[in-house]
């Protein structure tokens, strides 16, 4: 009875702990950090997850990609090394996963609201860890937010990281939809080829593009590994989650968001092209790119780096990757991240 006794006490105190990491505010042990959280920017409470072995290690905020695609639960399960030496900020954006909710007004859907977005939290993050500077490091649509955000406010960075950057949209689309078609092809893959050749329209300069062709397009060049190599689609990734914030997500509502987020945000993306908006960052830049990313092509996001003024600039290639670079090569993803982008803490 005693055993009995002392099994059902180390379930009961599990179950509060399990429900303490999801509550809000929560940092167990000395200097550890792990809290999940609502902050207000603009007008909409927003989620963040943040994770660090020591609340005075520099912060890396991470922006997600998508549009509405939200990776907290990816990076926290395949990126976990980054928590050692960061307190890392994991923030669903507006209209993305945790923070999308019906009745979100389309008009504060836009690519100025979410650079103001992140304004707001990163003065929010130098305010509460007692920091000067952080980190920022985006992937795919959260590499776009990055540069735009580090061009109007370099003064809060000590290094840009961009992942699987997307650079000149409209372009890349039309890449990423050539592949596709190419590939296609050379399959003889007539079911491939007449649902490609039935959005062919979409791809002309100026054209605007529909959700549902966007799905169309993306779903072949995933079929054929343009966006996880060797893959056909990121079943593994998600087969492979261990980390409890994996619980937290309802997937319809995370599918909500991000057709919520596609549909307004999509068409301004598109009229993105960093070449020549961005030709200068004032902060040093990083980029993480897969040889095999047909998603944002890894060779428009090249022609960006080798263009683009920075104080130090550095590219690191991932052979063995498409898009998702930290997820299908997380360990040399981290050491880079860990070895190069911090050698910046305090101007250094």
């Amino acid at each position: 009875m005693h055993t009995a006794m002392l099994r059902a006490i180390r379930i009961c105190v599990c179950l509060l702990l399990v429900f303490c990491l999801r509550s809000y505010g929560i940092q167990p042990v000395g200097d550890s950090i792990y809290s999940i959280e609502k902050i207000t920017l603009g007008d909409l409470p927003q989620h963040v997850i943040i994770k660090g072995s020591n609340i005075n290690d520099p912060v890396l905020l991470i922006l997600h990609g998508g549009p509405g695609f939200p990776e907290s639960y990816l990076f926290r399960n395949y990126n976990s090394e980054l928590e050692k030496h960061f307190v890392v900020v994991y923030w669903d954006q507006r209209g993305a996963g945790l923070s999308y909710k019906p009745g979100i007004p389309d008009s504060t859907m836009t690519i100025p609201r979410f650079i103001s977005d992140a304004h707001e939290l990163v003065t929010t993050l130098k305010k509460r860890f007692h920091k000067d500077k952080i980190y920022l490091l985006g992937h795919s649509w959260g590499s776009v937010l990055g540069v735009l955000v580090v061009q109007k406010y370099p003064e809060d960075f000590y290094a840009y990281a961009g992942v699987g950057q997307g650079v000149d949209m409209e372009t890349g689309e039309l890449e990423s939809y050539r592949y596709a078609l190419r590939k296609a092809e050379e399959d003889k893959n007539t079911k491939a080829i007449t649902e490609l050749k039935a959005i062919e329209d979409q791809y002309q300069p100026g054209h605007p593009h529909s959700v549902d062709g966007l799905r169309m397009q993306r779903g072949w060049l995933m079929h054929y590994g343009g966006v996880v190599y060797g893959e056909q689609g990121f079943g593994k990734f998600f087969k492979n989650l261990t980390v409890p914030e994996k619980d937290l997500y309802n997937f319809d509502q995370n599918d909500e968001g991000e057709e919520f987020s596609l549909r307004t945000l999509w068409n301004q993306f598109l009229k993105v092209n960093l070449i020549k908006s961005a030709p200068e960052l004032k902060v040093p830049v990083y980029f993480f790119l897969g040889r095999h990313d047909y998603n944002t092509p890894f060779f428009i996001a090249e022609k960006y780096f080798k263009l683009l003024k920075a104080p130090h600039k550095e590219l690191f290639w991932f052979e063995k990757s498409g898009h998702t670079v930290p997820f299908e090569e997380p360990e040399k993803f981290d050491q880079l991240v860990i070895s190069r982008v911090l050698q910046h803490k305090a101007g250094k």
